[in-house]
């Protein structure tokens, strides 16, 4: 169960969109509450089926033109069965995110650094040291504008010694000022789990300039066959 639940973990830590190659405007703020479902692997095929949810916040706010403060949290679950006792896991981090580079093309960098803390019940309270670097590129098709990124992180935990690796590759599309369409390979390794890869889209609704709703679902495809949902309130202003 603790393997499913860390999965799960990498999809609900990536981020509304992964566009962390774009700053947050100076003074403006964005929050995204979010509540993610999974099947367990072992039970999609029978009535026996074990459920391991999710629910995060996150936010970003635009210090400077330049600067982007961020905070990552949230909680996570399975239910108790007959084999294991409730797994719980809280999660929390600040982050500061700053550009490297750009050029006239619309391609991107920039390099972010987190600070923060985890507790669960198989390794208690550990501090988190979380550097990461993604790539942007935006551009516009006969479809409307859209972007393409990579984020990828490394997670550094005390006092276990663990590190969690990650990489997100996302592509999105805006056709209209209230459709957004994005797809998303996610990828991680953790400690005691196998290489996880999974396919994540989503459609995004926008209701006016500051509130947007996303749907969305993931499946494995490499060391993980769980299968999941996605919601998330998204909030500008």
């Amino acid at each position: 169960m603790r393997a499913i639940l860390t999965s799960l973990l990498l999809v609900a830590l990536a981020g509304p969109a992964a566009a962390g190659a774009w700053p947050r405007e100076k003074g403006s703020t964005f929050v995204s509450l979010s509540h993610a479902v999974s099947t367990g692997t072992q039970t999609l095929l029978t009535p026996f089926m074990t459920i391991s949810t999710y629910t995060g916040l996150y936010a970003e706010y635009g210090l400077t033109d330049k600067l982007t403060l961020g905070l990552d949290a949230g909680f996570g679950g399975d239910p108790e069965d007959a084999e294991t006792d409730a797994y719980t896991v809280q999660t929390g981090a600040i982050f500061l995110r700053h550009p490297l580079w750009s050029d006239d093309t619309g391609h991107r960098t920039a390099i972010q650094f987190g600070l923060g803390r985890i507790t669960d019940s198989d390794h208690g309270d550990q501090t988190r040291i979380i550097p990461a670097l993604a790539w942007g590129y935006g551009f516009e098709s006969r479809f409307g504008g859209g972007w393409a990124g990579i984020d990828a992180s490394a997670d550094f935990r005390q006092p276990s010694g663990d590190t969690v690796w990650k990489a997100d590759a996302t592509l999105g599309l805006k056709p209209t000022d209230r459709w957004m369409g994005i797809l998303q390979l996610q990828t991680g390794l953790a400690p005691d789990t196998d290489p996880l890869v999974r396919f994540a889209p989503s459609v995004v609704r926008s209701f006016g300039k500051r509130v947007s709703l996303q749907l969305g679902a993931f499946a494995g495809i490499e060391g993980d066959d769980s299968l999941g949902g996605k919601v998330a309130l998204w909030l500008t202003f």
